[in-house]
């Protein structure tokens, strides 16, 4: 095994056993499923935002029901329906713990490829990441930057509201200044009785 970056073609065994890498063809098509299984962990990067997006809906959404079942409509919902919601989100969250299981694992196996420390397996990896990022990269960007501005637009103040913050803030600062400088300033004394 070596420890350096190498440019080889006779692997040998190469991450399973019998899985054995002597030709050029045979590392060229590993060179190549490397490179897709890098796009493919870029595009879970994706899929992840989604499946948080979809249970942070469903949570807010049964949050609300529940903030419901104080209301004279909690009679008439049946029973049923909330075994359901309870299922759809336990489902949701097995989702999620699949998802990152899977993507966990290929990151180990594409770590474990490129500590053979064949050259071309790293160039494929590189590669392969460079394109599963100029593919997903925006969306990435642009799905970051909504739950960016949803988490914004939860806290929209008119012209009253940024004043009333504005010197809240202030104050704050006020406060934490005097109370650093009283912090400095306070020596304590502590006595022990020795009775017992």
């Amino acid at each position: 095994m070596h420890m350096w970056y190498w440019f080889g073609v006779d692997l040998g065994s190469f991450l399973f056993p019998g899985y054995n890498i002597t030709t050029v063809w045979s590392l060229l098509a590993t060179c190549l499923g490397l490179a897709a299984l890098a796009v493919l962990y870029e595009a879970m990067k994706m899929f992840q935002i989604h499946l948080q997006e979809i249970g942070r809906k469903s949570v807010s959404r049964t949050a609300s029901a529940s903030s419901e079942s104080s209301s004279l409509l909690s009679k008439v919902t049946p029973k049923n329906f909330r075994t359901y919601t309870r299922c759809a989100i336990c489902s949701k969250w097995t989702l999620q713990v699949l998802h990152w299981f899977l993507h966990t694992t290929l990151g180990y196996i594409l770590m474990m490829a490129v500590m053979t420390y064949n050259a071309y397996f790293t160039i494929a990896l590189v590669i392969g990441g460079c394109f599963g990022y100029l593919i997903f990269g925006p969306t990435i960007v642009q799905l970051n930057m909504q739950r960016f501005y949803r988490k914004q637009a939860l806290v929209t103040c008119d012209k009253n509201c940024a004043d009333v913050y504005t010197n809240q803030q202030r104050r704050e600062s006020a406060v934490s200044i005097v109370a650093e400088q009283l912090v400095t300033e306070a020596n304590i004394e502590v006595h022990v009785s020795r009775d017992m």
